[in-house]
Parts: C-alpha cells; sequence; structure tokens
C-alpha cells in the first residue's frame, strides 16, 4: 500500500500540489477522517507545508460545506420542521454563539464534518463560522500533519511544540468560556444573523 501511495507520488510530481489541497477540501466536505490526508501531507511537503495544506484544505472545505448546508439545507429543514422546533434550536445555537462553535472546533472527538454541515441550518453568521474554523483547527492540522499519530507522538519527537499546542488550545478554551458568561443576548445579536437563507 505504501509503495503504491510512494510510487503514485512520485508520478504526479509538481501535481500534488494542486491534488493535495483539492483531497482535503474533498475530505473536509465528505465523512471521511482527515488523519491520514494530514499524514500524508507531512510525509509529502514536510512539517510547515503539509500543515498549511492540511488547515487550507480544511478551511475551504468547511465553508464549502456551510454553504450548502445553508442554501439548501436550511429551506428543507424549514419544511419538515415545525417553526417553533426551529426557531428554539436557533435559539440555542445562538446563546452559545463563537465560543461554543470554536470550543467544539478545539475538541477532538468531536466530528469535523458534522460542525461544518450542521452550522449551516443555523443563523450562525458566515464570518462567525469562518473565523472560529479557520482559528479552531490551527491545533489538529499541525498534530496530524507533523506526527501522524497525534499529539503524544507529537510530544515524544518535540516536547516544547507538543506543550505549546496543548497550552494555546486550554487558553482558546478559557477565553472563549469567560467570554461567554459575558451575556447571552448580546452574543445572539453578533453571532447570528436573520433566520433565513439571504442573510
Amino acid at each position: 500500500m505504501l509503495d503504491a501511495i510512494t510510487q503514485f507520488i512520485e508520478q504526479s510530481g509538481g501535481w500534488m500540489y494542486v491534488l493535495a489541497p483539492l483531497f482535503m477540501i474533498v475530505v473536509a466536505i465528505l465523512p471521511i477522517p482527515a488523519e491520514i490526508p494530514a499524514m500524508l501531507n507531512g510525509m509529502i511537503f514536510g512539517a510547515w507545508v503539509g500543515s498549511g495544506i492540511t488547515w487550507g484544505g480544511g478551511l475551504v472545505g468547511a465553508i464549502v460545506s456551510f454553504e450548502l448546508a445553508r442554501h439548501f439545507g436550511r429551506p428543507l429543514a424549514q419544511r419538515v420542521v415545525s417553526p417553533a422546533a426551529l426557531e428554539k434550536a436557533d435559539r440555542a445555537v445562538c446563546s452559545v454563539g463563537w465560543p461554543g462553535l470554536l470550543t467544539l472546533r478545539l475538541i477532538p472527538t468531536v466530528a469535523f464534518t458534522v460542525v461544518n454541515w450542521a452550522a449551516g441550518f443555523t443563523p450562525i453568521r458566515r464570518w462567525t463560522f469562518c473565523w472560529t474554523t479557520a482559528v479552531g483547527i490551527v491545533p489538529g492540522a499541525v498534530v496530524f500533519t507533523m506526527t501522524g499519530m497525534g499529539l503524544g507522538a507529537l510530544y515524544r519527537k518535540n516536547p516544547a511544540l507538543g506543550v505549546l499546542l496543548v497550552a494555546s488550545a486550554l487558553a482558546v478554551v478559557i477565553w472563549a468560556m469567560l467570554k461567554y458568561r459575558r451575556g447571552v443576548a448580546t452574543r445572539a445579536a453578533v453571532d447570528c444573523g436573520p433566520a433565513v437563507v439571504k442573510e
């Protein structure tokens, strides 16, 4: 298997700089684990370029998923779900706002693709979704690309970077929780647009 992948990479040459980001975009749209493509990016392009490709492809794929759900999923939900139930769900999402969305991005067990699609069904603003995704997927993109085996391997390979990533993720979560406590009503107005397709 590894020999076949190596041969394909060698034959692709410069096209890998096109194919790898496209593959990451597809992985972010479909329910496919992103860890293996991220590891391959690290093997092919090295730690930092590979991390950039993993992060960029993941971000673009997340935005595509969000837009598809916003334009096609939301109207469908409005047809099959009662207005009262939909309004209740919208209020719940808006009450947690960007701190909740950012925290979900930083929890490794929460499926990346599910968050992408689910957010598009809600009135969360595009900008809120984009920046929380851009920030929230950095630790995972770096960890899986650089090590291929997760945080434990990263720590064994580069303890300082492992500690820095964990500390940064914890700091962002704590900051998000403190911001969350400042008030739900204001956040709903900032993070959420009208519960319609057009914002």
